[in-house]
């Protein structure tokens, strides 16, 4: 008999500061399969104002080990992209932004390929001083171009609660360290080699560029994977292509949230390439009505109008939007890899080059092209490959 173990290491633990650097021990013994995280508080009180959530003031959620050897590196919207990818659906009914009244979201840090991975986790007991980090900032007024959003006034709280696999016959394969590889600036008519270091084996290769108007429909015309020096290019292809191919191998993505806003103002939908629907509640007037959209390269604003006259309305309502589709905080997975398929994982250290190319528009004007990667540490030394 196994089971996962779930208990908190932090309970209803209010932030230090509005702004810093709060540093959780883990346990130092025992298999990880993964980290549950909950905050929640109270938003800044100005209304219309929900571009900046708790996933942007997590600025960067990591877990640390021997000091200062990455397991995981990622932004708050990227764990939420990651937990998609991963089998990890969101608990969406509660995500919400509710300015001056509540904000809530949940995390959840898989260290397998999906959630409760018997194969893949980290063995506490061969590394020493187990951290989560947490870099935040709860001032923030805007994010990654979007302007509309409220500092809060007073820290929120955090709940933390560790995944432990409690079964003495299982020997973990090892775990899946995911973290940013490479970056570069949106360009107009970039071209671009975005390189990836040899020598990890890799499970898994994202592209993100998640910015106001600057989605990767926005800014991606090619992309290509290059294998020495053009060797092997194994796909390349337009961004089109690409998001067919993420819902074929990853289905249609869902995420529902809960925000106060103004119509026809811009807003960071969570899912890129989606459509939408929703319900208006409280504020505006009755004869306000919202407005149905195909969401496309982080342009698309939040529309109500009027539904005598069919002009677009600038009223305030309580919303509730569910998003169905793909790029979850434009986070696109390479479908070079299955995460599932062990024989689709690409061993580095035996390539010479290697490379993910991007071309981008004439519209790329700003932004930033980031590589994430997915990669199976099965050693516990460093580097973590021979």
């Amino acid at each position: 008999m196994h089971y996962f173990q779930q208990r908190y290491i932090r309970e209803g633990r209010t932030f230090p500061s509005l702004a810093g650097m709060e540093t959780i021990d883990l346990p130092n013994k025992g298999l990880l399969s993964g980290i549950e995280i909950r905050v929640w508080g109270i938003p800044g009180v100005t209304v219309n104002k929900p571009d900046v959530w708790l996933h942007d003031r997590l600025k960067k959620i990591e877990i640390i080990v021997n000091g200062s050897q990455v397991v995981k590196s990622l932004t708050g919207e990227q764990l939420l992209a990651m937990m998609l990818y991963k089998k990890t659906p969101h608990y969406s009914h509660d995500m919400k932004n509710d300015q001056g009244t509540s904000c809530e979201e949940f995390f959840y840090i898989n260290l397998g390929r999906h959630y409760h991975d018997l194969e893949y986790m980290l063995d506490l007991g061969q590394v020493n001083d187990p951290e989560l980090r947490i870099e935040y900032d709860f001032e923030m007024t805007s994010a990654n171009g979007w302007t509309n959003g409220d500092a809060m006034t007073a820290a929120p709280q955090i709940n933390v609660i560790c995944h432990m696999l409690r079964d003495p016959a299982v020997i973990p394969k090892g775990y899946i360290k995911t973290s940013e590889i490479h970056r570069t600036d949106n360009a107009a008519n970039l071209g671009y080699n975005l390189t990836v270091q040899r020598g990890p084996m890799y499970s898994n290769l994202y592209l993100q560029s998640w910015y106001k108007s600057m989605g990767l429909a926005a800014v991606l015309d090619h992309y290509e994977v290059n294998i020495n020096s053009d060797d092997i290019i194994p796909i390349r292809t337009r961004i089109q292509e690409l998001i067919a191919e993420n819902v074929r191998k990853y289905g249609l993505m869902t995420m529902i949230q809960q925000f106060v806003t103004i119509g026809n103002q811009s807003y960071p939908w969570p899912l890129e390439a989606a459509t939408f629907d929703g319900l208006i509640g409280p504020g505006g007037t009755a004869d306000s009505m919202l407005m149905f959209f195909d969401l496309w390269g982080n342009a698309m604003p939040v529309a109500f109008m009027t539904a005598t006259t069919g002009v677009q309305s600038a009223d305030t309502h309580k919303c509730k939007f569910t998003s169905h589709g793909a790029l979850p905080f434009s986070v696109a997975a390479i479908p070079l890899f299955d995460p599932w398929d062990e024989d689709t994982w690409i061993d580095s250290s035996k390539l010479g080059d290697f490379w993910v190319r991007i071309e981008e528009t004439a519209g790329a004007t700003g932004g930033i092209m980031k590589l994430l990667a997915d990669e199976v540490v099965t050693r516990y030394v460093t580097p973590s490959w021979p």
